[in-house]
């Protein structure tokens, strides 16, 4: 129900109310007609203060009504707007569906001219790929040739460079050994020099064994070979070293040596801490 229809519902109701009051004014003339005048009038007294609230409240409706009326006039005003205008977007958007279409139809023919080329292209791909392949294998196996012998290349270059190294010491020790033997007045010829340790050699017996076994504090750092011989002195209280007897090598290392006492030449009795070297028999007394 609209605004309209409760208007006239309330008029009605209102219109209802009011014949009531006078047909029951006019059933009650009989008995007391003051009694009944009074009450009609606090009836038509209520009655007209009822219709001021009628009056008043369709007053109201009517206000709201017009303002609803305004507000619907102007959402069709602004419907009818936006229906032109998506008229015109309708109309826009038919324009472009039919070049759009006109596009398709036109990029489908595209499409199936560019299948058929693609096809070829497809046959020329597939050569290329296949003669790629086979280049690339060849290259690989270059590649892994090249990078074989790029390692053995540097390899070689640092065995190269390691032996000029160790060369370039070499002469340098060559050389500086020939000026200590010709300081010494030596020839560079060690098969003359073989059977004798090297001159100065100095040590000491750190252990005396069974059967004329000793060790010795001195070994190839020293110079000392197997089969070297070497005086067993023993400094005396005059100062004088005194022979004792000499041994010979039998086993080398690098800081130590084992020897036996030759008996041939024992003059006493080997001990600890006796002193073993190469010293001119002049300097020596024979105990």
């Amino acid at each position: 129900m609209n605004l309209i229809g409760r208007m006239f519902v309330i008029l009605i109701f209102a219109m209802s109310i009011l014949i009531m009051g006078f047909a029951v004014t006019i059933y009650s003339t009989h008995k007391n007609w003051k009694d009944k005048a009074e009450v009609l009038q606090k009836e038509n007294e209520q009655l007209k203060s009822q219709i001021d609230q009628i009056i008043v409240l369709r007053d109201d409706l009517e206000k709201k009504l017009y303002e609803e009326v305004i507000r619907k006039a102007n959402a069709i005003s602004t419907l009818q707007s936006k229906v032109e205008v998506t008229e015109n977007e309708n109309k826009t958007l038919l324009a472009e569906n039919n070049r759009l279409s006109a596009e398709r139809q036109e990029n489908v023919s595209a499409v199936v001219l560019s299948g058929k080329n693609m096809e070829q292209l497809r046959a020329e791909l597939e050569v290329y790929r296949s003669d790629f392949r086979e280049a690339q294998a060849r290259w690989a196996e270059l590649y892994s040739t090249l990078v074989a012998k790029t390692d053995e290349a540097h390899s070689l270059a640092m065995d190269l460079a390691a032996i000029k190294s160790v060369g370039i010491q070499l002469a340098k020790d060559y050389k500086n050994a020939v000026d200590v033997l010709r300081k010494h007045g030596l020839l560079p010829m060690p098969e003359l020099y073989s059977g004798s340790p090297p001159h100065g050699v100095h040590g000491r017996i750190t252990q005396v064994r069974d059967r004329g076994w000793v060790e010795i504090s001195i070994g190839s750092d020293s110079g000392l070979l197997v089969g070297h011989k070497l005086d067993i002195v023993r400094k005396g209280n005059n100062g004088r070293a005194m022979l004792i007897g000499k041994l010979k090598i039998d086993s080398v290392e690098a800081d130590r040596a084992v020897a036996v006492v030759m008996p041939e030449f024992r003059r006493g009795t080997v001990q600890k801490d006796d002193i073993v070297e190469v010293v001119n028999t002049d300097e020596l007394t024979v105990k």
